[in-house]
């Protein structure tokens, strides 16, 4: 009898931690934009890459009813900003966004740095001051955009934000922008899928006080019990070894 009743209580204590899924109808969603090597589609047309996998065991080991989507990354933001069970699952964490989203927590670190054409002699910095010089690309509504703007930067002298990646980097090539700050990281993927030679790319500066934390973050509107069981189980993957296994795999 006292085996069968620390049975039922566990049950019951298992019961209390996933009731907050019970009593909601809602699918999580978790979005993105493409970027490789961090969440793309494959040949296949299916989600794939580094963070999707780490989200992929997220969904598993919480036992969630979940989607992955790959959006725009302002329509991503606009979702996970203002809609409940809405998650965006690489988001770089900012002062600016910090009371605009729930934290769920750290999905990557990746360091910023301006990069450009190994062939530019001409191009010569050694800070970010001295990059006014030349015209700095970036993609628009990223973090990015809106740092440069504050450190002095202009559209209409020196700055120039493209949509995506791929209109971005073509531009570099024939050098019609002088240099991208971007997370270096995800560089030779992208490069490579718009037919261009990443080995061509070198490392101008690093952006050391750029934040460099991804998070995926949520809408202040979900409730606290989702965000805190999402925490817990991403500390697990980490605790046991799974989220490094998943990230080497990728190389990162």
């Amino acid at each position: 009898m006292i085996i069968k009743l620390a049975q039922i209580n566990r049950l019951f204590v298992l019961l209390l931690c996933f009731l907050p899924f019970f009593a909601s109808a809602d699918k999580l969603r978790f979005v993105a934009e493409s970027l490789p090597p961090f969440h793309f589609l494959d040949e296949n047309n299916k989600p794939t890459g580094a963070l999707v996998e780490v989200i992929q065991a997220l969904i598993t080991s919480a036992h969630l009813d979940a989607s992955i989507e790959f959006l725009p990354f302002a329509r991503s933001y606009h979702l996970a900003q203002q809609q409940a069970n809405a998650f965006m699952f690489s988001l770089l964490k900012t002062p600016h966004r910090e009371s605009q989203f729930k934290w769920v927590g750290q999905s990557y670190k990746s360091e910023a740095f301006l990069v450009g054409l190994k062939s530019r002699s001409d191009i010569n910095i050694s800070n970010l001051e001295e990059a006014k010089n030349y015209v700095v690309g970036t993609i628009r509504g990223y973090h990015a955009d809106a740092f440069l703007k504050k450190a002095g930067f202009s559209t209409d002298k020196n700055l120039s934000l493209s949509v995506k990646y791929d209109r971005m980097w073509p531009m570099l090539f024939k050098q019609r922008i002088d240099l991208v700050l971007t997370n270096y990281i995800a560089l030779d993927r992208e490069i490579s899928s718009v037919g261009l030679d990443p080995k061509a790319i070198k490392k101008y500066i690093a952006i050391n006080h750029f934040p460099n934390q991804l998070y995926i973050a949520t809408s202040p509107t979900t409730s606290d019990d989702i965000v805190l069981v999402l925490r817990q189980a991403l500390e697990k993957l980490k605790q046991s070894g799974q989220y490094q296994t998943i990230i080497d795999k990728w190389g990162l």
